[in-house]
């Protein structure tokens, strides 16, 4: 008996350790709501089957065919029919579920849809694996289905231009990780990117797609199961639309198209209709509107006029008919309209935003997600932290991944989302979101995204059942190696590369080198090759190959195509190769910051830091300036490690034989004002505040412009309690500073609370506040309690504390 319940231990355990070793291997992101792993795996040998029971799924099994040889060099046979890989439609699911049963003889995968089907397939080519000679996929029953009907990725082609091959590489990172929407933002102050046929004028000059790309494009996403949607932004982002054409759209100064000419409204449907066309598979279509800057605009006689024919209140009207009227548009041709969050309440007095549009909350400074639902909007989240990403701003992948869906934050101070973040709860509908890439450089665009897009997936397919970071790390590590080897099937070796496993905010410093480097890139599939090129241009067939080894010297941007022996290109990758001999090492008593500005280096400090820079070029010199002036041979020399006790912006060169050398490195450097008083940490109350301005952020410690205690109108009282009665001799007050604003207030003490002793009286100060604020000596006396009265503001209604400090 004990020997049997022995056996039947032992054999649970290896069950237990089999299982473990499968859920190891079920790499796939994101991951799926239902598995059931089983014992062992299923090996598949070179030619296989893949079959399909339907005639429109027949280009799913060529791409998963290709996916199977880019991936595993496996060669394999499509058919209708039965086969060992069957893919088959079961109207039974949902729209978007499938399921994925995986036995020791053969896989079934059936959808509910097309695009079902496609999102089973990348989980299968997620999860399977190869021994160089057989394929491996774990015996599972899978279930699945996103949480989020909308999953959005956002790319901006107008501000930074790309090519068609990079659009595509894009339109595969949704798809390898479940992206259901890629929206184009096409037109912009920069360029005008969409070929118009009714306005051949309209489009840049070597910024534009063609009509037969465009028409390419949309198939090449529709058969991987992904929607590109068009964004045609207007009234505002419409500069290059007013320099071409300023006949019609109004002059470039305006800040915005005339909409006050009926042509306008003419030729916006005849455009619209065209993208429309072009972009047939997309339910929706995304008119833009934010940003519409209205000053100059509001003050042309024709606004005037209109405002008076009209019947409005004033020009702010128009710009809301216009996006009434623009609606009106997508509707007529049987779309739904998006649009940026761009206006407020349901509109205005005169002019009503209809509730059939859907709109992107993204930024909270036109209104909070909470009103827009609460006048009857239905929402997306484009939170600006942590779904935006820009040259200037972007954030961890780990911070994005423990976001969530009813989370809105900003790093613009003035939103209300930035001091407090907006959580809404699970109860809140909201049918999804978007991730959003703007102003990127076609180099920086994977770079940024791919590892970015799988963790925000997660958050939009699996909500709140979401895994831990560490279980999704690793799953990803896999799921990205798969992609890289799908989107450029090629072996990088690289040598002489100062970090070349960084991973980080910071763009491209695994390609940076010191001295010389060297790289070597080998196909990994037969018969293809790779060939590139040094100057901007894509690629070809006929573009000089690779050597053997690409030795650098000097800074050298490569586009790197791999061509298969048909000459069609299968794998495309941007790499910037940069000289850079400047690392430098700050240490000492250093804040952390809230949101970091990757082109904006920036130290903020108490008391000192010490700066030295690691030496990467033997005999190099670095030099510096601390006046925002570029450094010179001539410039002062870093000789060893320096202490730095005050604010400075410090530019930083290398040079060598007498010339400069590799990137320049700047910093700000700025000295934070920390003093504990007796009021630090003290307990505060408050007349009044607005969310995410506390009355608590006045005795932080810190005389920081951008966290205060904010309340309005004035007059308004702000009190802290101290620990116990203490001796008061000195009073330092710091309001909000501008330059231009005073202040005027009084301050009072108590022993008890309830009888105070006026102390300070600026009611009739007029001294502009300032960084410095207003400092105030009194006669020695006991307190416990001290209030601070504000009772003007000579800028605005606002009562405002950045700090209060007392000694």
């Amino acid at each position: 008996m004990i020997r049997n319940n022995v056996f039947l231990v032992l054999v649970l355990l290896f069950s237990f350790l089999g299982q473990s070793r499968s859920q190891e291997n079920l790499s796939i992101v994101p991951y799926p709501r239902e598995v059931e792993l089983r014992e062992g795996l299923l090996t598949l040998e070179n030619g296989f089957k893949i079959g399909y029971g339907q005639k429109e799924l027949a280009p799913i099994a060529r791409l998963l065919a290709d996916d199977f040889y880019s991936l595993f060099e496996c060669s394999t046979k499509q058919k209708k029919g039965k086969a060992d890989v069957f893919i088959s439609y079961d109207k039974s699911l949902g729209e978007e579920e499938y399921t994925l049963e995986v036995t020791s003889r053969d896989i079934s995968l059936k959808g509910g849809s097309y695009n079902a089907v496609n999102m089973g397939v990348t989980s299968l080519l997620q999860m399977t694996s190869s021994d160089g000679k057989y394929l491996k996929v774990p015996i599972c029953h899978i279930q699945d289905q996103p949480e989020c009907e909308y999953r959005g990725m956002m790319l901006d082609v107008a501000r930074q231009w790309h090519h068609i091959e990079t659009v595509k590489q894009v339109v595969e990172l949704c798809r390898w990780y479940k992206i259901r929407y890629l929206q184009l933002h096409l037109s912009d102050d920069q360029s005008f990117t969409f070929p118009s046929s009714a306005y051949p004028r309209l489009a840049s000059k070597d910024r534009q797609y063609t009509l037969s790309e465009l028409n390419d494009l949309v198939e090449f996403a529709k058969v991987r199961g992904i929607t590109i949607i068009p964004e045609f932004d207007a009234p505002g982002h419409t500069g290059t639309m007013r320099k071409n054409m300023p006949e019609l759209f109004g002059e470039s100064r305006l800040g915005v198209i005339d909409m006050t000419n009926e042509k306008v409204y003419q030729a916006m449907e005849t455009i619209m209709k065209e993208m429309m066309d072009v972009f047939y598979t997309s339910p929706y279509f995304h008119i833009g509107a934010d940003e519409a800057w209205l000053g100059t605009f509001e003050k042309t006689d024709e606004a005037i006029a209109y405002v008076e024919k009209m019947g409005f209140d004033n020009a702010h009207d128009i710009y809301l008919n216009f996006i009434v009227r623009m609606h009106n548009i997508v509707k007529k041709y049987g779309k739904q309209t998006l649009v940026w969050e761009s206006f407020g309440g349901t509109g205005s007095r005169k002019v009503q935003i209809p509730k059939d549009m859907i709109v992107f909350a993204w930024e909270t400074a036109y209104q909070r997600p909470e009103s827009l639902l609460k006048n009857g909007y239905e929402i997306l989240n484009a939170s600006w932290k942590p779904t935006y990403i820009t040259p200037g701003r972007r954030w961890s992948p780990e911070y994005i991944y423990n976001w969530n869906i009813r989370r809105w934050e900003n790093h613009w101070n003035v939103t209300p989302s930035y001091h407090k973040p907006i959580q809404m709860g699970k109860e809140v509908s909201i049918k999804g979101g978007q991730m959003c890439s703007w102003e990127m450089s076609e180099t920086q665009q994977m770079a940024s995204i791919h590892q970015r897009v799988p963790a925000i997936s997660e958050v939009f397919w699996n909500g709140d059942r979401k895994k831990s970071y560490s279980d999704y790390r690793k799953r990803y590590l896999k799921t990205d190696h798969a992609f890289s080897r799908l989107t450029f099937p090629a072996k990088i070796e690289k040598s002489g590369f100062t970090e070349p496993q960084y991973e980080g905010l910071y763009l491209n410093r695994e390609n940076r080198f010191a001295s010389q480097a060297s790289v070597q890139l080998t196909p990994l599939l037969p018969d293809t090759k790779i060939t590139y090129t040094t100057n901007g241009e894509m690629p070809t067939v006929d573009s000089p190959q690779v050597p053997q080894t690409i030795e650098l010297k000097e800074d050298m941007e490569a586009k790197f195509g791999v061509f298969d022996k048909h000459g069609q290109l299968i794998g495309y990758k941007i790499v910037p190769f940069e000289l850079n001999a400047i690392k430098p090492v700050v240490t000492g008593n250093m804040l952390a910051l809230r949101d970091t500005n990757i082109y904006r280096h920036r130290v903020e400090f108490i008391d000192q830091v010490e700066l030295s820079f690691q030496e990467l070029k033997p005999g190099a010199e670095i030099r510096y300036t601390l006046d925002r002036t570029n450094p010179t041979a001539t410039s002062p020399l870093f000789r060893s490690a320096v202490k730095i006790d005050q604010s400075c912006y410090l530019k930083v060169k290398s040079f060598y034989d007498g010339k400069p050398y590799g990137m320049s490195y700047e910093c700000e450097f700025e000295r934070k004002d920390f003093q504990k008083t007796l009021v630090t940490g003290g307990k505060v109350t408050a007349s009044d505040s607005h969310p995410g301005y506390e009355p608590e952020n006045a005795v932080d410690g810190y005389v920081d412009i951008s966290k205060f205690w904010d309340a309005s109108p004035y007059p308004q009282w702000w009190q802290v309690e101290l620990s116990e009665t203490k001796e008061i001799k000195k009073m330092h007050l710091f309001t909000y500073w501008d330059g231009g604003r005073y202040y005027q207030y009084t301050i009072e003490v108590s022993l008890d609370g309830e009888q105070w002793n006026r102390v300070v009286d600026a009611s009739s100060n007029t001294r502009v506040a300032g960084p410095e604020g207003y400092e105030h000596e009194i006669e020695p006396m006991n307190a416990q309690f001290i209030r601070v009265n504000i009772l003007k503001n000579s800028a605005n209604p606002g009562a405002h504390i950045v700090e209060f400090r007392a000694d």
